[in-house]
């Protein structure tokens, strides 16, 4: 069961190990990153930060959108990781039963507009979460579990 579907460009990092894991009591996380899915050092590294009971995956976009099936069967409570808004859209689009996305963290880039201390999104990525929104996504910021939630769906 997907507990928790987010955009962070750090991936796993304090945050999302200590604090997301916990409190949506996390057993498994889906990295889907195309970048990341071809870097052996990379998700070597990502293994070892991940917390060890917790079990972890990375894939490209389109590999992960082709595992969908397999994914809806998983009983874990899981959490999926992008690093950017364009493969998350893509992946949630095809998979058609998201209903929220939390934006954690989109680095700033010329371009980009300001939505947060840490959101920032250029007209692409605004237009695909507006894309989102339309078909009933609640996309919301939030940092951490104990911070309150910024619907991100009224700011776009």
């Amino acid at each position: 069961m997907i507990k928790l579907v987010r955009v962070d460009h750090r991936l796993l990092h304090g945050q999302v190990i200590f604090a997301w894991t916990k409190s949506e009591d996390i057993e498994r996380i889906i990295i889907i990153d195309d970048k990341t899915s071809t870097d052996d050092f990379k998700k070597m590294s990502l293994k070892l930060t991940k917390p060890e009971d917790v079990k972890l995956n990375v894939f490209s976009t389109n590999k992960a959108i082709s595992l969908i099936p397999r994914i809806k069967e998983l009983t874990d409570n899981i959490m999926i990781l992008f690093s950017n808004v364009k493969e998350m859209s893509k992946f949630v689009t095809a998979y058609g039963d998201i209903k929220e996305v939390n934006y954690g963290g989109v680095p700033n880039r010329d371009g980009a507009k300001q939505y947060s201390e840490a959101v920032f999104l250029t007209p692409e990525e605004v237009e695909e979460s507006q894309n989102l929104k339309a078909k009933g996504v609640m996309l919301y910021i939030q940092q951490v579990p104990s911070r309150r939630k910024e619907i991100l769906n009224e700011k776009i």
